[in-house]
C-alpha cells in the first residue's frame, strides 16, 4: 500500500514537472529556462527533482515531446489512414490535405491546462538553433510529414518534387505558427480579427491554405515581371538555372552590379 503511493506521488510529481516545463519553455524558450527554474516553479520539495526524473534539461525536454507526440500521433495516424483510402478512391482534395495538417494542433490547442503553450512551444522549437533540438523537434514530425507528402505526391503526381516538399513543410510551419499567434488576433493592424467559434477560424484558414497546395505549378506567366522589375534592387533573387522560372523572369529581377 505504501509503495503504491509512492509510485502514485512519483508519477504526479513527474507529470507536474512535465506540464510546468510546458509552460515555462513556451514563455521564454528552451535556453532561458534551467532545471532549477522549472523544480521552484513546480513547488517541489525536492531541489533535484527534474534530475531525478529525467537525468537532464534535455531529458525533460524529450518528455515533453513524447507526451505532445502522444496526442498529436494518433489524431495523424487516424485521419492519414483515412486520406489514404479517398486517395485510393480517387477522392482526395488540397482541403483534406490542409485539415490532415491543421486538425492534429487545433485539438492540441483546445486541450485544457497546458493546449496553448504546447502549440506555442512547438512553435518556439521550430525557431531554435540548437542541433539536438532539432533532430528531437524532426524525429517526432518525420513520419506524419513524410505520410502528408506521399498523400500530396499522389494528388500531384507532376508537381515538381521540391516544391511539393516546400509547400508541406511550410504548411506545417503556418499551421503551427498561426495557432500559436491567435490570442494576438484581438489587436492587428485590421483590428479584431478574432471569430465567435475557433472552427470557423479553422475552415478560413483550411481553404486559404488548401488554394495554395492546390496549385499545379506556378503561374509566372500571370506575375507582371516588368512592374516588379522596379524593386529587383530590394529582391536579391538570382534563380537557379534548373528554376521553373523562364530565364527572362531571372534576368528582369536579378540586380544589376555596378
Amino acid at each position: 500500500m505504501i509503495a503504491d503511493k509512492r509510485a502514485e506521488h512519483k508519477a504526479d510529481t513527474r507529470e507536474k514537472l512535465i506540464l510546468v516545463a510546458i509552460q515555462m519553455f513556451a514563455e521564454q524558450g528552451f535556453s532561458g529556462v534551467s532545471m532549477r527554474n522549472i523544480n521552484s516553479a513546480a513547488g517541489t520539495r525536492n531541489s533535484s527533482a527534474v534530475h531525478y526524473h529525467f537525468g537532464s534539461k534535455m531529458g525533460i525536454i524529450e518528455a515533453v515531446m513524447e507526451k505532445l507526440n502522444a496526442q498529436l500521433r494518433p489524431i495523424f495516424d487516424q485521419v492519414t489512414d483515412s486520406l489514404d483510402e479517398r486517395a485510393a478512391e480517387g477522392d482526395l482534395t488540397a482541403e483534406d490535405i490542409a485539415m490532415a495538417i491543421q486538425l492534429p494542433f487545433w485539438v492540441l490547442n483546445c486541450t485544457p491546462e497546458y493546449g496553448r503553450y504546447a502549440v506555442k512551444l512547438s512553435a518556439r522549437l521550430m525557431l531554435e538553433a540548437d542541433a539536438e533540438l532539432k533532430v528531437l523537434y524532426n524525429r517526432y514530425l518525420n513520419e506524419p510529414v513524410g505520410r502528408i507528402m506521399n498523400l500530396m505526391r499522389q494528388l500531384q503526381p507532376e508537381k515538381n518534387f521540391h516544391h511539393l516538399q516546400f509547400q508541406i513543410v511550410h504548411c506545417f510551419m503556418a499551421t503551427i505558427s498561426g495557432i500559436s499567434t491567435i490570442d494576438l488576433l484581438d489587436n492587428t493592424p485590421l483590428g479584431d480579427l478574432r471569430f465567435e467559434q475557433d472552427a470557423e477560424m479553422m475552415m478560413v484558414y483550411v481553404f486559404h491554405v488548401a488554394r495554395g497546395l492546390g496549385c499545379e505549378k506556378p503561374d509566372y506567366g500571370s506575375f507582371d515581371m516588368a512592374f516588379w522589375s522596379r524593386f529587383s534592387h530590394y529582391m536579391q533573387m538570382v534563380p537557379e538555372q534548373k528554376s521553373d522560372v523562364p530565364a527572362s523572369a531571372s534576368e528582369s529581377l536579378t540586380p544589376a552590379i555596378n
